[in-house]
């Protein structure tokens, strides 16, 4: 039975559930109810068959589901899933003090911030970076997952996560969003800095951020000295910060 407030928590790419035990285990430890599901574009397939707007209209038609039961729910995007709460929320925004469901606020961590009809590509110079390397059957593969996202993990958990990982497709990555207006433009946002972030570096994170406040967007900041994946490597410190956020709403 859906309650009044939630934690959807949207993954990133090659990544499942099972990457963001820690945070998840924290977060409900503090009495969140926390929703996260594998992405149809994370399903392992090769080649690839699921499409950005798979995933776009899966968080939507998640949020829908919550909206009718009346839950207020926070949306943390982890890396690709910036792309997919800007794209997919705008609809859904409420204010918290509203007695209909809806979002009220997103988070996102070390996350791709898209303006309207961006691709993943298009805000890293119009193709993926030479980190990543697109195969012939259709998939991105990270060259060295361990470095990227998971340098301050012990070598054991680090070889775990990465023998977790899923496939992912190139096409994904230059599909432009498809939404009138994205969700940060109408719903409060927060951003987790990961000061020490191999896979999206901090020099582009900062940008994105300033590129939305350049319009007169205020984006909460809050830096973590983390790799890509502080939902491994720190996940106390994580879901404190995220009740911080929340119950300053």
């Amino acid at each position: 039975m859906a309650g009044p407030n939630a934690v959807l928590l949207i993954t990133g790419a090659w990544h499942v559930p099972e990457h963001y035990y820690k945070l998840i285990h924290e977060l409900q430890s503090r009495g969140i109810r926390v929703i996260c599901k594998r992405l149809p574009t994370n399903n392992n397939v090769v080649p690839p068959n699921k499409t950005i707007q798979d995933d776009i209209d899966f968080i939507k038609g998640i949020v829908s589901k919550e909206v009718a039961e009346g839950t207020h729910l926070t949306v943390i995007g982890h890396s690709w899933g910036g792309m997919l709460a800007s794209a997919a929320l705008a609809n859904f925004a409420v204010s918290p003090g509203s007695k209909e469901g809806g979002v009220t606020d997103m988070i996102f961590i070390a996350a791709f911030i898209p303006s309207e009809n961006d691709s993943l590509a298009g805000l890293s110079g119009g193709k993926p970076p030479p980190a990543l390397v697109a195969e012939s059957d259709g998939t991105l593969v990270p060259t060295d997952p361990i470095h990227l996202f998971y340098h301050d993990l012990p070598e054991e958990e680090a070889q775990w996560a990465k023998s977790t990982m899923v496939a992912h497709g190139t096409d994904v990555q230059y599909a432009p969003i498809d939404c009138q207006k994205v969700a940060w433009r109408v719903i409060p946002l927060a951003f987790f800095i990961c000061e020490e972030d191999q896979g999206l570096l901090i020099f582009l994170q900062e940008g994105m951020i300033a590129k939305v406040e350049d319009q007169g967007v205020t984006v909460q900041k809050y830096r973590l000295p983390s790799s890509h994946s502080p939902f491994l490597s720190m996940p106390k410190k994580l879901a404190d910060i995220v009740l911080v956020f929340m119950n300053s709403r």
